[in-house]
Order: structure tokens, then sequence, then C-alpha cells
């Protein structure tokens, strides 16, 4: 995995575009957004999301252009993260946290 992009959303959350093609062929170039907001929510298990604490959280778009895109959108604020559920790439019981 490489990241090819780091960045601050709006709010503040520290996000970057990740590069997994080379370690895993199925998955589109630089199509990954991981971002690190704290959790909204607690869930139970010893690697859950606990409300309060920072917790890794990521997208899987369809290619590098609209992993782009959203990265940019997220930075200038005219996106939220809540607006890329589409793209959840996590455990379902995990979208109250952000």
């Amino acid at each position: 995995m490489k990241i090819l992009k780091e960045g601050k959303s709006a709010g503040g959350v520290d996000m970057q575009i990740e590069e997994w093609n080379e370690n895993y062929s199925f998955m589109p170039y630089g199509s990954t957004i991981a971002f690190y907001p704290e959790s909204k929510a607690t869930h139970k298990g010893p690697f859950a999301p606990k409300a309060g604490e920072s917790y890794r959280f990521s997208f899987d778009f369809p290619d590098n252009a609209a992993a782009e895109a959203a990265f940019t959108a997220l930075e200038n604020g005219s996106k939220d993260f809540v607006d890329y559920l589409e793209y959840w790439s996590g455990k379902l019981e995990y979208r109250d946290c952000i």
C-alpha cells in the first residue's frame, strides 16, 4: 500500500488517498480514501470503534478520478463523509460512527 495524497477535510479530519492495486490487482489504482475521525458511537469488541476515539474508516471508489474528486470536495467542505456512504468499505454496523 502506498499513500498518494494526504490532507484534512474541511472539518479537520485527517484523510488520505491510498493505492492498493500493487498489492491487490483487483482494486483500481488510487481508489481508496481512508479517514480518521473521532467515532460518534461505541461498538463492542476490542478493535471496534469507541465514541470520542480516532478510528480508521475508508471508502472504495470505482477509480482514482472519483477518489480525487471526493477528496477535493471533502477538503473544501462542499461534501461531508456521510455523502459517500455508498462507497463504504467497512462493517455496515459502524456507519453510525461517522
